[in-house]
């Protein structure tokens, strides 16, 4: 019948065109050539098959389309899912979208242009912008990152091995502590500068257990009065100095008179300053700092090989002393970063004349543009750079990469304990947020844990030299 429908309303639009002198024989051809193309994909619509990764929700809103031999656009994926039209399995784990390439289509389209277009191109990245957008974040979100991240609201990765329990706290412990003795090598002669410091507990830590004279700005009022209260707790005002201001511009941050630093710890600071404050921030901590000095970096970034190109070691990467240990071995993470800093499967190197890079690619804007509408706005600078962008932008400042680690497969197991905390305290999050926020953190966990899981988004602590 709808074939038949078709062709009656074909025959009007045909009447139609040969009224305004159109060739109507070649017309009607295409019409019913279109026509017939788009009943003949209905009919051969694959039968319902349910999904591995999603459930149909509590709701009476049907979800055969999600079948595993039917994939839908990534947009009516995201609009079904914070419209609870579905359900993640193994939402909890942080692996609820490890296989999200079976379901899920990242073909390119006008959508995706567009909201390119609308959110992209409109972060200018100026300081009253970027102070505003991590304002708003701290301010909307500050109890539900207490709960993911916990009461200090560290900003690092945990440092997970076999031989260390699982326990996250437990690993953080760890890492903070490589962070201050194998990286910067702190002692009481030294002057810290954090920068980015968020919430100070890092910056605390350090000032308590290594007696070393820190400085640390932060972004926002909100972050400033937290610090301040966790550094009087820990009874380490003679050792510590908290500041806010743009960290863009740190000499301007600091009280005049500050002497130069001896180490600088900058924490995703990248994130938010955008590509092009990159050298004008790397500058800016390379003038307060003495010669020698140790600069340790957090950085998110996204894969050189990622887009239409074939994936290429990175023969910088090779000149870097990188992490040795062992990291584990669950099926999940074997497509980490190798220990060279190259891709550590070759299924991931992608052709130019492979319809996967596209798809790859589509996800990877797909996944930027979901975090900066519905999370953080501002944070693109990691879909716009690359590790080797980072480390040549390092030496363009008067930089010497000393030790390279890739923390992708920490970052993947990290953040899937955070998933499992979020879905602990959902009727919390829902009764403080609403249960539209509360959504849109859920995906976001489960879609940043797949992109690590699959070496899709990079994490590293990059250790340089001043010279």
């Amino acid at each position: 019948m709808a074939f038949v429908d078709s062709v009656f309303q074909i025959a009007a639009e045909q009447q139609l065109l040969l009224a305004r002198r159109w060739p109507g024989i070649v017309v009607s051809v295409c019409l019913v050539s279109i026509a017939y193309y788009f009943w003949l994909g209905r009919a051969k619509r694959a039968p319902y098959a349910p999904s591995s990764i999603l459930v149909p929700s509590t709701s009476t809103y049907p979800s055969r389309i999600y079948t595993s031999l039917n994939r839908v656009p990534v947009s009516q994926f995201i609009d079904d899912f914070l419209h609870w039209r579905i359900e993640l399995r193994d939402a909890h784990s942080g692996q609820g979208l490890d296989r999200i390439a079976q379901i899920v289509s990242f073909q390119l389209d006008f959508r995706l242009a567009w909201r390119i277009a609308c959110t992209f191109v409109a972060t200018t990245h100026s300081e009253r912008q970027d102070r505003h957008n991590m304002e708003q974040y701290v301010l909307k979100n500050d109890s539900l990152l207490e709960q993911i991240l916990g009461p200090e609201r560290l900003p690092l990765v945990g440092y997970i091995r076999d031989d260390v329990p699982e326990q996250l706290e437990t690993s953080l412990g760890i890492q903070m502590e490589r962070v201050a003795k194998e990286y910067l090598d702190l002692n009481p002669d030294d002057r810290l500068l954090d920068v980015n410091a968020q919430w100070g507990d890092l910056a605390v830590y350090l000032a308590h257990d290594y007696q070393v004279p820190t400085c640390a700005i932060v972004a926002t009022s909100s972050q400033l009065t937290h610090a301040s209260n966790v550094c009087g707790e820990s009874q380490v005002q003679r050792f510590m100095r908290f500041v806010t201001g743009d960290y863009r511009a740190i000499p301007q941050c600091l009280p005049p008179g500050m002497p130069l630093f001896t180490k600088v710890l900058a924490i995703d600071a990248l994130d938010t300053i955008g590509l092009r404050n990159i050298s004008k921030f790397l500058l800016s901590v390379s003038s307060v700092m003495e010669s020698g000095g140790r600069l340790l970096l957090q950085v998110t970034s996204t894969p050189s090989s990622l887009g239409y190109r074939p994936a290429k070691a990175s023969s910088s990467l090779a000149h870097s002393k990188v992490d040795s240990g062992e990291r584990k071995t669950k099926k999940l993470y074997d497509n980490a970063l190798a220990p060279d800093g190259s891709l550590g499967n070759e299924q991931y190197e992608i052709d130019d004349s492979t319809s996967q890079g596209q798809e790859e690619w589509s996800e990877h804007w797909w996944y930027h543009w979901f975090r900066q509408r519905y999370i953080q706005p501002g944070t693109d600078t990691s879909m716009l750079i690359s590790i080797e962008q980072v480390m040549s932008e390092l030496q363009r400042a008067g930089f010497e990469v000393h030790q390279v680690e890739s923390l992708t497969a920490d970052a993947a197991m990290t953040t899937a304990v955070w998933c499992t905390r979020l879905c602990a305290v959902k009727r919390q999050i829902e009764m403080e947020l609403g249960a539209d926020a509360y959504r849109a953190w859920e995906l976001y966990l489960n879609w940043t844990q797949s992109l690590y899981a699959r070496a899709r988004l990079h994490k590293h602590f990059i250790m340089a030299i001043k010279r």
